[in-house]
């Protein structure tokens, strides 16, 4: 980058200076014990000698990694060491490990104990993004950051309240929109038409306008949990799950003993998010919850992985 161009609007150095500090501690801890021992004068040379090459070699690598493991985000594009990628070629973002796919700047593969981001491409290209701190990365990245995250719009200050007229319209496009974390992890899941929400038994949204929403209908006595989206900028605020406890919570309000729901098994935000929450999976669905998993394999939604229905007890 030259000294014309504008600073990056997120940067991550490759590396810091910790190892200098190791090494030139254990370098003075060795010279101390050969103080105790009375050799210090008669390899003081050789002591100098070691710290000029001991640490002059780490500075070179340290050096050599930020020059070429920084991540650097501009306006413009994403870029680790020599390779870039245009942000105006990114389609969609989200935090997440592939194996399988690329790793930006890293042709050995990703950095050990580092967690990342996936992005998508124009040309339907993924790649992994290596960051420590993937949430600002999302940050700059995603186009509905920058007020998705504005500190002063803080999670718990998101009002959760019931859907009104004016939110109908804008429900589809939530809708739509958070598909976008399926498709960034792989998931290609088929167009469903999702109806204006009219005739749900209620819909909870977050945020005015919505940022989010669960839509809850009755099927076969229970209370359902038909659907729960976030906008992509929004998530990892806690949202989906203060959504979620809502859904609950008027459930049991209604005096209903359980509310269920159906989602995929495996798919780390769906299954296994609901489960530590203390949804159990259900063996036998009722008829009308049968249908409904009748209508999503008809729908194509079991060919991207595996359906079940889950269902919370509410004391």
């Amino acid at each position: 980058m030259s000294a014309a161009d504008p600073p990056p609007l997120y940067r991550e150095w490759g590396c810091g200076y910790a190892s200098l500090a190791y090494f030139g501690g254990l370098l003075t801890l060795g010279f101390l014990a050969d103080v105790a021992i009375g050799g210090a004068l008669a390899h003081l040379l050789g002591w100098i000698v070691a710290a000029v090459v001991v640490l002059g070699l780490d500075l070179l690598v340290i050096h050599a990694t930020r020059d070429n493991k920084t991540l650097d985000v501009t306006a413009d594009e994403i870029r680790i060491g020599d390779e870039a990628i245009a942000r105006t070629d990114i389609v969609a973002v989200a935090e997440g490990l592939d194996p399988a796919v690329p790793v930006l700047g890293w042709r050995s593969g990703m950095p050990r104990k580092r967690p990342g981001v996936l992005v998508r491409t124009r040309d339907d290209r993924r790649v992994v993004v290596p960051t420590r701190r993937p949430e600002q990365v999302l940050r700059v990245l995603d186009p509905d950051a920058s007020n998705a995250h504005d500190t002063s719009d803080a999670e718990s200050e998101v009002e959760i309240r019931p859907a009104g007229l004016e939110d109908v319209p804008l429900l589809a496009e939530i809708d739509e929109r958070a598909d976008t974390l399926f498709r960034i992890a792989g998931y290609d899941l088929p167009a469903v038409e999702m109806d204006d929400g009219t005739a749900a038994a209620e819909v909870f949204v977050a945020g005015r306008p919505p940022i989010a929403f669960a839509r809850l209908d009755v099927v076969d006595g229970l209370a359902h949990l038909t659907e729960i989206a976030v906008l992509p900028g929004s998530m990892r605020r806690g949202l989906g799950g203060r959504l979620l406890e809502r859904a609950c919570d008027w459930a049991r309000e209604q005096g209903y003993s359980a509310i269920t729901l159906t989602t995929y098994a495996d798919v780390p935000w769906n299954g296994p998010m609901y489960a530590r929450r203390g949804w159990l999976e259900v063996d036998e669905p009722t008829p009308g919850l049968a249908r409904i998993r009748d209508a999503e394999v008809a729908n194509g939604l079991d060919a991207v992985g595996r359906r079940i229905v889950m269902r919370r007890a509410l004391a």
